[in-house]
């Protein structure tokens, strides 16, 4: 089940790649010139928000691609905390824009971190269930956000 997540994680990671890479041509029109300058306008507004929200993206991958029982207790939180730092940077920065989504990854993650931290040592078995029920919450939440941020930063 983890794999069609990264591999949709991956397609999206290109995807803004390639976007984020596009040329603007050096027309000389002034039909042309008008139109470039809307469009870099409305890209240099959402530039910081969809700046935090490609690094949301790649926490959020590294998060995607933990085992947790390989990773332990302590990669769990690592992978945690930056997907926590990625995601207030982009609560800041996208103000407003995507609230709700955003509201409900950070309650995922914070489910998750509750989980972590109640467990005793690096023995993961007995809360793998949790665990699993705690990151399907998160890739909901955060496939809702990706959508948003698809739509808006392209």
């Amino acid at each position: 089940m983890r794999a069609p997540i990264s591999a949709r994680l991956l397609l999206l990671a290109m995807i803004c790649l390639a976007a984020a890479c596009g040329g603007s041509g050096d027309d000389t029109s002034g039909a042309a010139a008008a139109t470039t300058t809307t469009a870099s306008a409305t890209t240099a507004a959402a530039s910081p928000a969809c700046a935090d929200a490609a690094a949301l993206k790649a926490s959020m991958a590294e998060l995607d691609g933990l085992d947790p029982p390989e990773a332990g207790k302590a990669g769990i939180q690592a992978a945690l905390e930056k997907v926590s730092i990625n995601l207030a940077a982009l609560k800041t920065s996208a103000k407003s824009q995507w609230s709700s989504q955003i509201t409900e990854l950070d309650s995922a993650v914070e489910a998750l971190k509750t989980t972590i931290a109640g467990i005793n040592g690096d023995s993961l078995l007995s809360a793998l269930p949790t665990i699993i029920s705690d990151l399907k919450g998160i890739d909901t939440a955060w496939t809702a956000l990706q959508q948003q941020i698809d739509q808006d930063c392209g």
